[in-house]
């Protein structure tokens, strides 16, 4: 995890939260891509696009859990900053136990989400 991403890729199977992150990271002019699930984060994941990952920890299919365990296996793709979304709190010690830069509940306000992508991703601007 050298550099910092351009792209922010978005990855929940929730439709509201999808097209509210989408909303928010796009007014602010950020480059964004969606998953609808853990397999097509997978594919995404393992090509040669460097993301920060916003990442729903409870989805059906391949879940948050297991994309990042799955991340984890393979080091040499592991450059992606991963944000895990999720709105039960006692799931906590789990996400922060898969090896990812943070977490993010959900409902969340527009500031929540500028703040947790600023130190992570290179301006839209530079």
């Amino acid at each position: 995890m050298n550099r910092k991403p351009y792209k922010i890729l978005v990855v929940d199977d929730d439709p509201v939260i999808r097209d509210m992150m989408i909303d928010i990271l796009s007014l602010e002019g950020y480059p964004i891509e969606v998953s609808r699930n853990g397999s097509e984060a997978l594919k995404k994941l393992h090509g040669e696009e460097n993301y920060l990952v916003f990442l729903d920890l409870m989805m059906s299919g391949i879940n948050g859990q297991e994309v990042c365990e799955n991340l984890n296996a393979h080091p040499a793709i592991r450059k992606h900053h991963i944000i895990i979304l999720m709105s039960a709190l006692d799931n906590l010690a789990l996400a922060k136990s898969l090896g990812v830069n943070g977490v993010m509940s959900k409902p969340f306000a527009v500031e929540d989400v500028l703040r947790v992508v600023e130190p992570y991703i290179v301006s839209p601007d530079s």
